[in-house]
């Protein structure tokens, strides 16, 4: 499978193209980023959009998904079956684990809730490639602070769900936060505490003392 990120929006936000190099069926990681350069590189590259896959549904990762859905109208909007948002249209309810298709290329579906209740992070194995949204960034997790947000929740998707994944697999956050825009999962490991917490009450701990240092500077 072949990735093209790129970077705008809010806050550093990432959107990645994907797409299937037999078929050049390809698909949009988050909507978060303006729609005029992502169209030019499908164009040029005779690439076909089909589907754009939803990390979550907080307003900067989904701001230009009606802009997409201008140009191609025959996208599938690929999200969370209980999402917090009220699509106005038709939309692909996702459930954890399932498998989306691009071209030949499988994408699993994992429900990661804790920075928000309809997180996902897609995982394709073939490249070792797991799109993480805000749930992991280089070097931590996405925060909890924010209404719905769940810390308990947040654990169980890092440590139960993630951080069981290859060790090889290449991170792919939804915001350039990082010293580096991508990172294996053992390396993320190892230069975080955030992930190598005995229990959930040392990663509560971890992420306290972060939010506590944000606040003095």
């Amino acid at each position: 499978m072949k990735i093209k990120s790129f970077q705008g929006g809010f806050d550093k936000n990432l959107s990645y193209l994907i797409w299937c190099e037999s078929t050049r069926n390809a698909a949009l990681v988050d909507a978060s980023v303006n729609s005029n350069t992502i169209i030019d590189f499908i164009n040029n590259n005779d690439l076909f959009l089909s589907k754009i896959l939803i990390t979550h549904t907080h307003s900067d990762h989904i701001y230009f998904l009606n802009d997409f859905l201008f140009q191609f109208p025959q996208l599938q909007i690929c999200c969370f079956e209980l999402t917090e948002y009220n699509f106005n249209f038709d939309f692909r309810k996702i459930k954890h684990y399932e498998i989306i298709t691009i071209g030949t290329e499988l994408i699993t579906c994992l429900h990661t809730p804790g920075h928000y209740p309809d997180s996902l992070c897609f995982w394709n194995e073939n490249s070792n490639s797991l799109f993480t949204g805000d749930t992991m960034f280089i070097g931590r997790t996405g925060r909890t602070i924010s209404r719905k947000s769940n810390i308990n929740d947040l654990y169980n998707s890092i440590y139960n769900v993630v951080l069981k994944l290859p060790p090889k697999t290449i991170i792919y956050p939804g915001h350039h936060y990082g010293h580096i825009l991508q990172i294996t999962l053992k390396e993320n490991i190892l230069i975080s505490s955030f992930f190598r917490c005995a229990d959930k009450y040392e990663f509560i701990k971890v992420m306290q003392e972060y939010e506590k240092n944000r606040e003095k500077t």
